[in-house]
């Protein structure tokens, strides 16, 4: 009887690589959807700073804050597909603005910056902060 040289994987290495794979996808895919989501909310703090200069503009001028965005010179038309920019408070103490991602299913990321004018502070916040 004749043995051929035979070549090719056994069932048991396929096993392994198959095991090394999914181990490292498991790892790689929530690092990777974590950095688009930040990435998501580092444009929606960039479309909110150009709302935040408007506003520092028109206060200059009027001594308030605005909550309509149309009378302010800001060009959002780069986020505008992707992000629903308002500004809910506006008066001649508080200024929130709020941006929400604008998705087909699924829960929005959202990103909020409030200026308390009285005492100088600002703060930021996500979703993952409750807002």
């Amino acid at each position: 009887m004749r043995i051929r040289n035979q070549k090719g994987f056994t069932l048991m290495e396929l096993m392994v690589v198959i095991v090394i794979v999914a181990i490292l996808a498991a790892v790689a895919v929530p690092l990777y959807i974590n950095y688009v989501k930040d990435a998501a909310r580092t444009e929606a703090k960039g479309a909110i700073g150009a709302v935040i200069t408007g506003e520092q503009v028109y206060f200059q001028q009027n001594s308030t804050y605005i909550g309509d965005m149309t009378k302010l010179n800001v060009d959002l038309t780069d986020v505008t597909p992707r992000w629903t920019i308002t500004v809910p408070t506006a008066d001649t103490d508080q200024l929130v603005i709020v941006a929400t991602q604008v998705v087909a299913s699924g829960t929005p990321l959202k990103v909020q910056y409030t200026y308390a004018r009285s005492t100088g502070t600002s703060e930021w916040k996500t979703e993952a902060d409750g807002i």
